[in-house]
């Protein structure tokens, strides 16, 4: 009888702590400043499972642990602007309620009725939020709202003669948000989803509100961090509600030896012989964290103490998560037309010339429209463009082993192993 590993020596859900997190030295170092400094403002843009969440977590927690002040709100789950300004309130209760003892009784002084106390089992803090019945009002109200949140902070901080650092993760959602033609928001939730740009109407868009409010407070420091990089460049862009506003740092991939290395020591770690383990997972996985952490993850479900983690064992632990994958990627192939999922195929097999004769002719692509299809894939985060904007990779280094196993042999293109990978990673805006 085979034994298994008791622990696996990496993680990838939820906020990622201690000897599971690598590297971000220079970043953390960075977002506490940030955090510290009175009225100072960052944007951190950077794509989806970059381990973004974790490094600004990591930073609130050294900022707290060493005197400072420092709160962390997920804006990624709202479905309305008070969602966000509920957010904010049980981040300062969960963060701030035991350093600021009258934390409750001031917030009830100031929000009176509309506030809610509920016990966080997790913490046995209580924690506030908004009453629900708010998310049912106009957009003013609930921008009104949003911004009574952050006045509140402010003064509480002021009053305390402390600045409080404030980082607002997937930042980015607040436009989604517009006022409808009865003045409440909620159905119109869709306006610019997937657009990835600033229209001109100012009056309907809550991040110029939101803008307004930040810019007046002086015991409050920013940190701004999204997901969506095209959509953030916008709002930093000339005609954008942060324009010359924030500070800016892209947040990239962790350096590829780094985490090769730092793969091939947690594996030594768990009893395991890594032979080139660690860098396959980065070729294969990279460039995004947790896809590269997925597959090193993958990699000692399975395996015995003692057992060598070679090209083999990271192949098939590479096949497994496309197996587990299928149903959902199947679900999203079914939805895209004919020319996106030949597109996809394209770029599985072929990421170069997909716009000449050959290649069009190859994936049955149609000459009009193979450059919109491809930018719609980009828009709507299927694939990523390369630096040189003729280049395209997908997204998720899984669906691209879905591909090439899946729908390449509709073409008969069977020679392609599922961990190929036409150019490197390092090549495409990340």
């Amino acid at each position: 009888m085979q034994h298994r590993i008791v622990q696996n020596p990496f993680r990838i859900h939820g906020i990622v702590e201690g000897d599971f997190f690598t590297d971000r030295t220079s970043e953390i170092a960075r977002f506490s400043r940030t955090l510290q400094e009175p009225t100072a403002k960052l944007l951190v843009s950077g794509y989806r499972r970059m381990g973004k969440s974790s490094t600004l977590a990591r930073a609130v927690a050294e900022v707290n642990a060493a005197g400072g002040l420092a709160i962390m709100a997920d804006f990624s789950t709202a479905s309305t602007v008070t969602d966000m300004a509920s957010n904010l309130l049980a981040a300062a209760g969960k963060m701030l309620g035991r350093r600021w003892t009258s934390l409750i009784s001031d917030l009830s002084g100031r929000f009176q009725a509309s506030l809610k106390v509920t016990l966080d089992p997790a913490t046995g803090l209580m924690l506030p939020s908004l009453d629900v019945g708010l998310r049912q009002e106009t957009l003013a109200t609930q921008q009104a709202t949003l911004a009574h949140v952050l006045d509140t902070l402010d003064a509480l901080a002021a009053a305390r003669q402390a600045n409080l650092g404030i980082v607002l993760d997937e930042f980015q959602e607040i436009t989604r948000f517009s006022a409808g033609p009865d003045g409440t928001s909620g159905g119109t939730g869709e306006r610019r989803r997937g657009q990835d740009r600033v229209t001109d109407n100012r009056q309907d868009q809550p991040e110029w509100h939101l803008r307004g409010v930040i810019q007046r407070h002086q015991h409050l420091s920013y940190v701004l961090a999204g997901s969506r990089p095209t959509l953030l460049a916008a709002m930093v862009g000339r005609s954008g509600a942060f324009y010359n506003m924030l500070d800016r740092h892209a947040f990239g991939p962790i350096e590829r030896e780094h985490m090769s290395e730092w793969i091939d020591q947690r594996l030594r770690l768990a009893a395991l012989q890594p032979l080139e383990a660690g860098r396959l997972c980065v070729e294969w996985g990279g460039p995004r964290t947790r896809d590269i952490v997925r597959l090193a993850r993958k990699c000692v479900d399975h395996a015995a103490p003692g057992a060598i983690i070679d090209a083999a064992a990271v192949a098939a632990a590479y096949s497994e998560i496309v197996d587990e994958e299928d149903e959902a990627i199947q679900t999203r192939w079914q939805r895209l037309s004919s020319q996106q999922q030949n597109a996809l195929r394209a770029v599985a097999a072929e990421p170069i010339g997909l716009t000449t004769k050959e290649v069009r002719r190859r994936f049955s692509l149609d000459a009009s429209t193979t450059a919109n299809t491809l930018k719609t894939l980009v828009q709507a985060g299927d694939l990523v463009r390369s630096t040189y904007g003729s280049r395209h990779a997908f997204d998720d280094p899984f669906v691209r082993g879905w591909v090439i196993k899946k729908t390449l042999p509709d073409l008969g293109i069977r020679d392609k192993p599922i961990t190929y990978v036409a150019t490197p990673s390092s090549e495409y805006e990340q």
